[in-house]
Parts: structure tokens; C-alpha cells; sequence
């Protein structure tokens, strides 16, 4: 049986640039698994990466002639759910050329909400229904059962499957608690050489190494990696050991010549001990890359020792999440033993800076209660915390999540395009604000926070690192592109 991976041609966020380009993690780890157990013969295409629209996409397709397709995400940075619909539209495609290829979709909704999109797309024949990204046993067992006469599909846990005119969603399964025991992604199988970061970063790609996160924030676009039928997945957070994300990062650097690399997990030092083994396998290594992680605050003040030793070994720049302009909203979102306010956030990214570490900061605006003296309360918290760069993104009540089963039962959203469902776009209003005042607030509380004098000064000469500029400049370039396009509805994936 042939398998391969198919990332069709499609945008990018708006505020990285039009070229932003990195490997499919799901894809990498899942086809890395499904060779090792000799399942499937497995290949990747990534038109994005080879710059291929839709027709070469799928006269490719057609020359390789596969037997299955698989299409899927684990990280919402790539596009968030507004790639459904491209997946779903290069499926049509491929079944209107090779009416025998089976379609297998995996990753962002496809755990979710896996009937509702099979649905609305008859061109999908199997969705995975995997936890945050554990889409490796499900796939397996269901590429040995279609090599059968009469396969037995039913008994396969994790798939969600047609029977006729009915869609079956088999028994949930239960998540892999040890992720050392898969095989290193299959990097191999990508086109190397073409990743780009921001549009300005050479030598560039992005990598997970952890599933599930601790928080589980009632807003969190993670909840479209969880079956609902068990909601506790969502914060069985598992990693694997710092030696061998060590040796994955060894592998990038050396042989692939990877020199920034992003670690794209939402909370990637959860763990103290993989911390520990990390610094301490980095250097011993001593690697030429510098890296990048998404984090959150409670876990960097426990490693407060830890950070002098982080940035000797590459990171220079972490991303935390703010979620509040109150300490009373910033411990709602924040969920753990440890109190973190704004006075702990703003000490923390001071130690961070002192240590020649940069901070981008996260936050939402479009919660039900907002009105404009909340938006603006955020903006003067983020102000006093004062990281180096803020992303101000706008509520998308994700399938699955608490929040989305309130705003669905009270018939809050009022825009159901899922191309639009991208955290750039407003989808929904406030009790208090219209989706257009939502979105000049938040233009508004954009451009206070870079119009503070030095602000902009410190992000360009305050690090030695050249990628904090870079980014920057970046981000900078493209943000009256990403607010026009928001505030028009424009499509960016």
C-alpha cells in the first residue's frame, strides 16, 4: 500500500508574512510510525513548501498514483481551522482524478467534532480520532485492516468511519502515555531545504515535542485535538525526555543545516527534568542553532536557575501567554498551584531580559463580557508587564471547547465560514461591542502598545540575537496587511 501526506497549496497567517514555511509535525511523527512498522510505503508532498497550486498538486498526486491520502495538523499556528476547508478541497480534487483513493483526515476537528466534518465532506472517507496528534496506532491498524478482503472497522479505537449512509465513531482510545517510544519524525521525507521563517529567516523549521498541556483553558483552540467523550486527555500532558529532543534538535542542525528552530509545543517546559536533561545534553553537544519556545509563566519562575544555562545553549526569545488584564482573569486562565498576577509576569519577563532572553506575549480579546473598558484594562496590564512584542488575537469559539458549547447554545456566532476561523478574525461579538468595535479596539490597543517611546528601540538593538529584529520586523511589515484583512473578512489560509 502506498500512503502519502499531502499538505495542499494554501495561505498563511497574515501577520508572518507569505512566507512562513515549516514541516507538518503530525505528518512528520505519524509517517515516521507508520514506516517503522512497515505499514505503508510512505511519501510526503507539501505544496506549500514547492510552491505547487492546486492543478500541479494534483497531476503530482496522479504520478504517484497512492493508494491513500492523509490530511491533517497538530498545530493551529499553521492556519488554525481555516485549513479544513483547503484540505477538504484538494480531497474533492484528488477523488474527481483517482475516484479510488482513499481520504484520511487527522489532527485539528477531526478529534473534535470528527461526524460533523464527515458530514459535510462526503469526499472524506475515514477521520482519526486521536488526542492531540496521537493518530499513529488508529492509522496503523486501519492501513493493515484495508489490506483485507473484508476489513473489520469496527474494532479499530480512535476512527470514526461511513457504513452506507452512516457515520460510525468507534470507541474513544486511550492516549500514549510514553512519546519516547516513537520513532524520530521522518524529516527525511521532506523538502528540507525549503523552510523559511517569518519570510526574512533562512535555515528555519518548527518541531513538537509534547502532546496534551496542563492548562486547559476554558478558550483554548487545543480543544479541537480532544474528544469530547474525555475531556481529561486535554491535561494528561505528556513530553518526551530533554536528551532526546537534544538529539532531534543534533539531527536538524547537522544534517539538515536547521539554524532557528521553533518549538511549537504549547507548554514546552512543563516538565522540570526534561529541562534538566536538556541544557545538560545541549551542552554537551554544543550545537549551532538558536531556538524558540512557547511556555508557560509558572514554569519559568520554578526554572528560574535553569534560564542563564537556557540561553547559553541557543533559546533567545519565549512566548507566554497573558490572557487578562486583571490578576483575577490572568489566575482564571493561568490554572495551577502557583499565583501569577501582574506583578509576577512583569518581574518574570524583566529576569528574562536581564538574561538577554526576548518575550512575545499573547492575549485575546472578544470574550462575552468585554466591553471597552475590559479591552482597554487588558491593554494597560500588557503595558506594565511590557514584554517586547504582543499578539493581540480575537476570540475563534473552537469546536469542542467549553466556551464553544456556550456560544453555540446561545446563538452568539455569527459568522460560520470556517475559513475565517484563524484567531485573526472576529467571528462573534460581545454582549457589550459589535464585531467592528471589537476589532478597532483591538487596533487601537495595538498601536499603544508599540507607540510607547523605546519600546520599538529596545526589540531592535536591545539582543544579540538577530532573530528578534528580524521577526519583528517582520510582524511590523505585515501588520496593516493583517488588520485590513481582518477587518474585510478577507481569506488568508
Amino acid at each position: 500500500m502506498k500512503l502519502l501526506f499531502v499538505t495542499p497549496p494554501m495561505g498563511n497567517w497574515a501577520p508572518w508574512g507569505d512566507r512562513h514555511l515549516a514541516v507538518n509535525s503530525l505528518h512528520a511523527q505519524v509517517a515516521a510510525f507508520i514506516r517503522e512498522k512497515k505499514a505503508a510505503d510512505v511519501s510526503v508532498l507539501d505544496c506549500r513548501a514547492l510552491g505547487l497550486d492546486d492543478e500541479q498538486m494534483l497531476d503530482e498526486v496522479k504520478r504517484r498514483q497512492p493508494d491513500a491520502v492523509f490530511f491533517g495538523a497538530m498545530i493551529a499556528a499553521a492556519g488554525g481551522a481555516a485549513q479544513l476547508n483547503r484540505f477538504h478541497a484538494a480531497m474533492q480534487g484528488i477523488k474527481e482524478v483517482l475516484p479510488k483513493t482513499i481520504t484520511i483526515g487527522g489532527g485539528l476537528m477531526y478529534t473534535a467534532v470528527p461526524q460533523k466534518v464527515m458530514a459535510e465532506n462526503p469526499q472524506l472517507d475515514f477521520a482519526i480520532v486521536g488526542v492531540f496528534g496521537d493518530n499513529e496506532y488508529p492509522l496503523w491498524e486501519l492501513l493493515e485492516e484495508l489490506k483485507k478482503t473484508a476489513p473489520k472497522l469496527g474494532a479499530i479505537r480512535g476512527l470514526a468511519w461511513r457504513d452506507g449512509d452512516e457515520i460510525i465513531l468507534n470507541a474513544a482510545r486511550p492516549v500514549i502515555s510514553n512519546l519516547d517510544e516513537l520513532p524520530m519524525p521522518a524529516y527525511d521525507l521532506f523538502p528540507m531545504d525549503k523552510y523559511y521563517g517569518y519570510s526574512v529567516i533562512p535555515n528555519y523549521n518548527e518541531a513538537v515535542t509534547s502532546r496534551g498541556c496542563e492548562g486547559a483553558c476554558h478558550f483554548c483552540y487545543e480543544w479541537w485535538l480532544v474528544d469530547p467523550r474525555n475531556p481529561r486527555d486535554f491535561s494528561s500532558h505528556r513530553t518526551r525526555g530533554g536528551r532526546a529532543v537534544a538529539d532531534e534538535m543534533e539531527l536538524l542542525n547537522k544534517k539538515y543545516g536547521v539554524k532557528a528552530l521553533t518549538f511549537m509545543d504549547d507548554d514546552f517546559n512543563s516538565d522540570r527534568q526534561k529541562m534538566v536533561d536538556l541544557v545538560e545534553a545541549l551542552e554537551e553537544k554544543k550545537l549551532d542553532m538558536s531556538w524558540f519556545c512557547l511556555s508557560r509563566a509558572q514554569n519559568f519562575i520554578r526554572d528560574a536557575d535553569l534560564v542563564p544555562r537556557l540561553r547559553k545553549v541557543g533559546l533567545y526569545q519565549v512566548l507566554i501567554g497573558i490572557d487578562g488584564g486583571t490578576d483575577e482573569e490572568i489566575a482564571e486562565a493561568h490554572k495551577g498551584p502557583m499565583k501569577v498576577g501582574v506583578k509576577e509576569l512583569k518581574d518574570l519577563i524583566q529576569f528574562l531580559r536581564k538574561n538577554d532572553i526576548s518575550t512575545i506575549s499573547t492575549y485575546l480579546n472578544g470574550f462575552w463580557e468585554d466591553d471597552e473598558a475590559k479591552i482597554r484594562q487588558r491593554a494597560k496590564a500588557v503595558d506594565e508587564i511590557d514584554p517586547d512584542i504582543v499578539m493581540i488575537q480575537l476570540l475563534n469559539p473552537i469546536p469542542g471547547s467549553p466556551i464553544y458549547k456556550k456560544a453555540v447554545k446561545e446563538s452568539l456566532i455569527e459568522i460560520d465560514n470556517l475559513s475565517l476561523y484563524d484567531l485573526e478574525h472576529c467571528v462573534m461579538p460581545t454582549k457589550h461591542l459589535s464585531r467592528q468595535q471589537l476589532g478597532e479596539l483591538t487596533g487601537w490597543a495595538f498601536q499603544s502598545f508599540y507607540g510607547k517611546p523605546g519600546r520599538v528601540d529596545r526589540i531592535l538593538n536591545g539582543y544579540s540575537s538577530p532573530y528578534v529584529k528580524m521577526k519583528f520586523l517582520s510582524f511590523k511589515g505585515n501588520a496593516a496587511k493583517y488588520e485590513k484583512g481582518a477587518a474585510e473578512d478577507a481569506v488568508a489560509i
